[in-house]
């Protein structure tokens, strides 16, 4: 048998019960803090170390992506690309024709 009375167990129940409201929150505070807050912490570090290469890549992909929307927008336009082979076509009647052969004032 157990040395200790079924009135001392009875008690440190009561005690235990009565005291919840202080060790309840303390033991929750505890696991948000080993288990939340401490490695939250630890990853932000992290991810502020990142950051700079993080934003660098972003401003050239940024960059990259208004330089392709820009030429979209162009292709798009069809006064552009009639310019664009024009100025295609001009360029390979230069270079097919010998020189001096083309008139000027054309």
């Amino acid at each position: 048998m157990s040395s200790a009375s079924p009135k001392a167990v009875r008690g440190l129940g009561r005690s235990a019960l009565h005291w919840a409201p202080v060790w309840i929150p303390a033991l929750l505070l505890a696991q948000i803090l080993v288990l939340g807050l401490w490695p939250a912490l630890a990853r932000r570090s992290a991810l502020d170390t990142l950051a700079p290469q993080v934003n660098e890549r972003y401003q050239a992909t940024r960059t990259e992506h208004d330089s392709l929307q820009i030429q979209e927008r162009a292709w798009k336009d069809p006064i552009y690309v009639a310019r664009y082979q024009r100025a295609l076509n001009q360029n390979r009647t230069s270079q097919s024709s010998p020189p001096g052969s083309r008139t000027r004032g054309r």
